[in-house]
């Protein structure tokens, strides 16, 4: 039995896999499942920038996280949100899981 069997109610399994097979959108996936609670698209750049920085505890610079929240707003989140990994409000910038992925397929996909 796949970790994905009945878990995909969103979308199909083609584009959730899709989706998650970019480590930063696992990334993201991972820091919304830690938060328990939405994030905005800012929150979560920070959180990336650090954990990137190997968790240093250093914000990174304003130019990286800016880069990185374009990109979430614009590449990331959308294509989370279209494999309905992820519910997006665009208006409030918030984005928080939905219960449509097993964490444990982000094991498998080497998250």
């Amino acid at each position: 039995m796949s970790p994905m069997d009945g878990k995909a109610r969103y979308g199909n399994r083609s584009l959730v896999y899709d989706a998650l097979a970019d480590e930063r959108r696992r990334l993201v996936v991972r820091l919304l499942d830690d938060a328990d609670a939405a994030l905005t698209v800012e929150e979560l750049a920070e959180r990336m920038v650090e954990r990137e920085g190997g968790g240093s505890g250093d914000p990174g610079n304003e130019a990286d996280i800016a880069r990185l929240r374009t990109s979430l707003y614009h590449v990331h989140v959308p294509k989370l949100s279209d494999a309905g990994v992820v519910r997006f409000s665009p208006e409030q910038r918030r984005v928080r899981l939905t219960e449509s992925v097993s964490l444990d397929t982000l094991d498998i996909l080497g998250s």
